[in-house]
């Protein structure tokens, strides 16, 4: 998948853009403020529907403006799609996927695949489960076409156990045979479909930690979310006492975890900063390999601010591996040259100028 045209306009101090970028390298450098992580925040929310800069969507739109818009044109093999998303500043969104209005914004991720790499990326490591478990369903998402209708079943499923715990519990025990056979039977299958995806995780994510850091001796486990020798029926039935007094159901598929450690220690604990990076990239890379697997097109990579993340070598390390996969970059930096020496001859590279919220292609 590559992004063959892009226009923004009301986005942040960014004046209208219309551009056209390379399929492999876009360079987008200028001062601090002047409007290239913005660039790369408007691919986000079209893959996403969201900002991974902020939650309030009215911080996306121009002080002067009542909405913003961003439009891409995106081309796949022989497959050519249009897409364009509106937010105003009341809160209304509204997507236009090739001509046609889109209630649900589920079908983006699978349309336009986005990695980011970001200041934010050692929040995978140092953050709560949550956000590992994201990232690992975003994975199961790509290669189990059932993933996504089991997930929103069993969350359904799981609301409802929640909301009669937080009653009192008062039901038959029939029936809460029948809720609790309901809600196993589902986790059972979610489970099933990430171990299986950890097993092609893992070699993937071992290549790229060798090749950016052949030092690091990180070990991948998962925590399903309940003893691994248990049945998850058993455990529901077994700790409905305790869920009781809690309110919540404690143990399932909501509290599973990506763990990776180095000698037995979280490896957030015994890393160096530049250390724990390159783990994220490793994951980041692993994933995108494994899609493109699966997909037979790669993910775009958003990258932003990489010369103040990492030093020159792991620079070049982590740009050489992007281009072993073939796929669109986008990378934000303050000066160009540090970034032009990063990509080889063949990379494709496009450098766009941004100053003052204005962009241009050199």
């Amino acid at each position: 998948m590559a992004i063959e045209a892009l226009m923004l306009q009301g986005l942040r101090n960014l004046a209208q853009v219309s551009i056209v970028p390379s399929s492999g390298v876009n360079l987008i450098y200028g001062l601090n403020g002047s409007g290239k992580t913005s660039l790369l925040e408007s691919i986000y929310y079209l893959a996403y529907c969201k900002s991974f800069r902020t939650h309030k969507h009215k911080n996306l739109i121009q002080h002067d403006q009542s909405q913003f818009t961003a439009f891409c044109k995106l081309h796949s093999g022989n497959s050519r799609h249009q897409l364009g998303i509106e937010r105003t500043v009341n809160g209304e969104r509204r997507i236009k996927l090739n001509g046609e209005w889109m209630q649900s914004a589920a079908e983006l991720a699978q349309l336009l695949p986005v990695q980011l790499l970001d200041p934010s990326m050692l929040k995978l490591l140092e953050g709560s489960p949550q956000l590992r478990r994201e990232y690992l369903d975003w994975g199961v998402f790509h290669v189990e076409h059932d993933f996504i209708s089991l997930w929103r079943q069993f969350k359904k499923a799981h609301q409802t156990r929640n909301a009669l715990l937080r009653s009192g519990g008062h039901c038959s025990e029939a029936e809460r045979s029948i809720w609790h056979a309901s809600l196993a039977s589902l986790a059972e299958q979610l489970n099933v479909m990430r171990k299986e995806y950890i097993k092609r995780l893992k070699p993937c994510f071992d290549k790229y930690i060798e090749q950016l850091n052949p030092n690091l001796n990180v070990t991948m486990s998962f925590y399903q979310g309940w003893s691994k020798d248990r049945n998850y029926l058993d455990v529901l039935n077994e700790s409905w006492e305790s869920d009781l007094k809690q309110g919540f159901t404690q143990l399932g598929p909501q509290r599973a975890d990506l763990r990776l450690k180095v000698n037995n220690q979280p490896a957030i604990e015994v890393l160096s900063r530049g250390q724990q990076k390159m783990v994220v990239c490793a994951l980041k890379l692993a994933q995108a390999e494994i899609y493109q697997q699966q997909s037979s097109s790669p993910c775009i990579f958003l990258v932003d601010d990489l010369s103040a993340e990492l030093d020159i070598n792991h620079r070049k390390a982590l740009c050489t591996l992007l281009e072993s996969l073939k796929c669109q970059v986008f990378v934000t930096a303050v000066e160009d040259t540090q970034m032009t020496d990063c990509w080889s001859v063949s990379s494709q590279l496009k450098k766009f100028h941004v100053e003052h919220g204005t962009l241009n292609q050199e």
